[in-house]
């Protein structure tokens, strides 16, 4: 773990006390948030966490979500060959993808792709491929999960913020977007750079890996909607809306620094949202707390699978 901090430190030098700081912060008041939350649905709640039903969907969203994170490790696979040489079959970067996934939950929301990348090193990949795969999937996959949250959440986001912002909600809004279209300037310039002569392979690989992410982020909605159905007496739910709040929350809880797989903040995200969808507070709560048991479970199984990939193709004596 101490070695996996002293990458961390190498790989992102800027990361400071301040930011450390607010994302302490930040933490707190979703932990705030959340317990509120869970304090004025408890009499409800209680009673839901554990039926027979939700608990069936956790399960089969578990294995959903486990699916779904093939799409992320493909899309590293992919950035990986256009970065450089990859001495790795597709198999094999799965299984460090796979296996690297429960390290989110140490101190920190990085230490995942931290080890990924000393997995990848120790298997021979190039300092140059996985330094690029690692920023450019940060770049996109945070672009594909703002243009999400932006698309499909607008009516949400607007309820939320004319509160917010006292009646102004375009304002806001256009600076989302004015903030997504810098983005996508921003990650085209960097890859087109990095790539050199191998520029429009690159950029084409950066477009199949954007609509991985956005079939990730689709089955995350999905997750989202099957949950929610498990529960008595909703308000009717649209699965576009869904994968909207579910990106707006797996996003903020990513640039969030400090909380562990977005713990706490995704679900604040998550319950603020689903409340101005209009959904009672009780089931927000339990829909945002599944979803936390099934990413938990789900990143468990794959790192399993992972563990197992490598126990088989290690060498015997």
């Amino acid at each position: 773990m101490s070695n996996l901090k002293q990458a961390a430190n190498s790989q992102w030098p800027g990361a400071g006390r301040v930011l450390r700081i607010l994302g302490l912060l930040i933490g707190m008041g979703a932990f705030v948030f959340v317990g509120s939350a869970l304090h004025q649905s408890f009499q409800a709640l209680h009673q839901q966490i554990i039926s027979r039903d939700l608990l069936l969907a956790v399960a089969v969203c578990a294995i959903v979500y486990g699916a779904g994170l093939q799409f992320v490790g493909l899309a590293w696979y992919r950035l990986l060959a256009a970065g450089g040489d990859v001495p790795l079959g597709i198999g094999q970067a799965l299984a460090i993808f796979g296996r690297t996934q429960i390290y989110k939950y140490l101190p920190s929301n990085i230490l995942h792709m931290v080890g990924r990348f000393a997995a990848a090193r120790k298997a021979g990949v190039s300092t140059a491929a996985l330094t690029y795969a690692q920023v450019a999937e940060v770049a996109i996959i945070a672009f594909a999960a703002g243009a999400l949250a932006a698309t499909f959440s607008a009516p949400v986001l607007n309820k939320a913020l004319t509160e917010f912002s006292g009646g102004l909600p375009e304002l806001t809004v256009a600076s989302i977007a004015i903030a997504l279209a810098v983005m996508a300037v921003v990650v085209f310039c960097f890859l087109r750079r990095k790539a050199g002569d191998n520029g429009v392979r690159a950029i084409s690989v950066s477009a199949q890996a954007f609509l991985l992410y956005l079939a990730f982020f689709a089955m995350n909605g999905l997750i989202i909607f099957i949950l929610a159905y498990s529960l008595p007496g909703l308000t009717p739910l649209d699965v576009p809306g869904l994968i909207g709040i579910g990106a707006a929350a797996w996003l903020i809880g990513f640039i969030v620094p400090g909380a562990p797989g977005g713990l706490g903040v995704r679900e604040a995200v998550m319950i603020m949202g689903l409340s101005a969808a209009g959904q009672p507070v009780w089931s927000a709560t339990a829909i945002a707390l599944g979803h936390r048991f099934v990413t938990i479970l789900g990143d468990g199984i794959v790192a399993l699978c992972g563990l197992a990939a490598r126990t088989r193709s290690a060498p015997t004596a």
